[in-house]
């Protein structure tokens, strides 16, 4: 299996190539995650502008259980 990276992977992995220990490795996945987070608040953001989502709808969000019941 031939593994086929983008040019956007290929640089961040070229960038990634010069971790040398886990605490950069750590602050690196963190600040992923957080422009990641920021994005989907961002987006969040902009559904809640045009009307097409309400603080009520992220709350109830919260209190909504979609586990699946597996029977054993």
């Amino acid at each position: 299996m031939v593994q086929v990276f983008s040019p956007y992977q290929m640089q961040i992995l070229d960038s990634i190539s010069h971790v040398t220990s886990d605490k950069e490795l750590f602050d690196i996945r963190n600040l992923i995650a957080d422009y990641f987070s920021n994005k989907a608040l961002d987006a969040m953001d902009e559904l809640c502008t045009e009307g097409k989502l309400s603080t009520s709808t992220i709350q109830s969000w919260s209190k909504e259980h979609l586990r699946t019941a597996y029977n054993r």
